[in-house]
């Protein structure tokens, strides 16, 4: 699947629920479980495919819970869509997708566990700066 370009990428959100359970006790450790399901009902219309998915993820200890559903919307050569959505309904969907879904849900996962005042479960972590031979130690805030 390499090669592959389109002309726009969407995302539709059908079903957003996040539900803050209870108050995170001073001290504690929080892991999140993520369950992220790729199609299997990926249609094509012309030079448009959908893709739907649907995202659980919940905590341990059980202080939230979260649900989404939707869809990737792609818009390209026929062609490809139709070997895009093959694959996502054999249940082999291509890297490319998953990584364009998680980009999206997980963005979406951390801005409503911040309007729950719940630390974000994926930290963002900028990529490290290269040093310069001759420099000292540099310090990243």
């Amino acid at each position: 699947m390499s090669g592959i370009s389109f002309r726009a990428v969407g995302i539709r959100f059908d079903y957003l629920h996040a539900e803050r359970l209870q108050l995170i006790p001073p001290q504690t450790q929080v892991a999140f479980n993520v369950n992220l399901v790729i199609g299997p009902n990926a249609v094509v219309r012309g030079d448009l495919v959908e893709i739907p998915f649907s995202l659980a993820a919940s905590s341990s200890p059980s202080i939230v819970s979260i649900s989404i559903r939707g869809a990737l919307i792609l818009q390209g050569d026929p062609r490809q869509l139709e070997d895009i959505a093959k694959s996502v309904n054999s249940g082999k969907s291509p890297q490319i997708i998953q990584m364009m879904i998680g980009q999206y849900v997980f963005f979406e996962v951390n801005l409503l566990l911040k309007e729950l005042g719940i630390p974000p479960a994926m930290p963002i972590v900028p990529p490290p700066q290269q040093q310069r031979q001759g420099e000292g130690t540099t310090m990243y805030a």
